[in-house]
């Protein structure tokens, strides 16, 4: 078992597939709680819980390697904005105003963000290889969310809520091409718990003013239990998988996994909500997968 273990999360490949299993859920669980949960109390208790489980384990980690946190704390800062306000805040919040299926069509813009981000800030290579696979991959998730037809995805309406989405994407964006920045010899246990505990300070304010100014954060079995899921697994465990893909694949590559994220939506809904499988969502999955593969080839130099 603990092989087994070793072999999934020390293979970029799988531990970037188990980060997006479980933000997929992230996602469903958010939508689904978004009437007894607001989106800043649960960014805000999310990043608190995560740390409350990461500190105990990563103390001694952070004593030792001190120094280069000291050393990086204004990238660390930079980068714990991107992510827990930038990102998943603003996702969040976004997800009391729009639909799944609009912010899926978002999502499958993002890998395309960070490799542009990539280039502009880094110079980052991109292979012809990788782009038709990058444009693949987009078009799968676009069948999906589609339906299969054309005249669905032309009549989807984007509101407000779409647009800090798409913020939200951008932020997550940055965020994968700025990690780089970091020292290969900080502990990536380290950085998440940094990372979660920098998180804290940052969203307490917009909890303070949403519990004072709109409603209050409900504490029952639903929202702890939705916590506890959102702080380990679309958390913390997340978080370390996708980082390790990051530094081993890079961002171009890795960030093709993000459209892994609306097929596994479709099939959890599936799953869990006895919805049809239908032949369109074959047809992306199976484009979703040919794209990954071909992006996860090296560009070469």
């Amino acid at each position: 078992m603990q092989k087994f273990f070793k072999r999934i999360f020390l293979n970029p490949y799988s531990a970037l597939i188990v980060a997006m299993i479980f933000w997929a859920g992230a996602t469903v669980l958010v939508r689904y709680i978004r009437d007894v949960a607001p989106p800043m109390g649960l960014s805000f208790w999310r990043q608190v819980v995560a740390f409350l489980i990461l500190f105990p384990f990563t103390f001694q980690r952070i004593r030792s390697q001190f120094y280069l946190v000291r050393a990086h704390w204004k990238t660390l800062v930079l980068l714990a904005m991107l992510l827990w306000f930038g990102g998943n805040a603003l996702l969040f919040l976004a997800l009391q105003f729009t639909i799944a299926i609009n912010a899926a069509v978002i999502n499958s813009v993002e890998p395309i963000l960070i490799v542009f981000f990539a280039w502009l800030i880094f110079r980052d290579k991109f292979s012809r290889l990788q782009a038709v696979g990058a444009v693949i991959s987009l078009f799968g998730v676009l069948v999906l969310i589609a339906s299969g037809s054309i005249e669905e995805l032309l009549l989807l309406n984007f509101n407000k809520g779409d647009i800090i989405v798409l913020c939200a994407f951008m932020g997550w964006a940055l965020y994968a091409v700025f990690l780089r920045n970091l020292p290969r010899e900080l502990d990536p246990l380290v950085i998440v718990t940094i990372l979660v505990g920098f998180g804290i300070p940052m969203l307490l304010p917009f909890y303070l003013i949403e519990t004072a100014y709109f409603r209050a954060f409900e504490f029952n079995l639903l929202t702890m239990a939705s916590i506890f899921y959102l702080a380990t697994f679309a958390g913390a465990i997340s978080m370390l998988n996708w980082n390790y893909g990051l530094i081993k694949l890079g961002p171009a590559r890795a960030g093709q996994f993000l459209h892994l994220i609306p097929a596994f939506t479709v099939v959890m809904a599936i799953t869990l909500l006895n919805e049809e499988l239908r032949y369109f969502h074959i047809m992306g999955i199976i484009l979703i997968a040919i794209g990954i593969y071909l992006t996860s080839r090296p560009a070469k130099t």
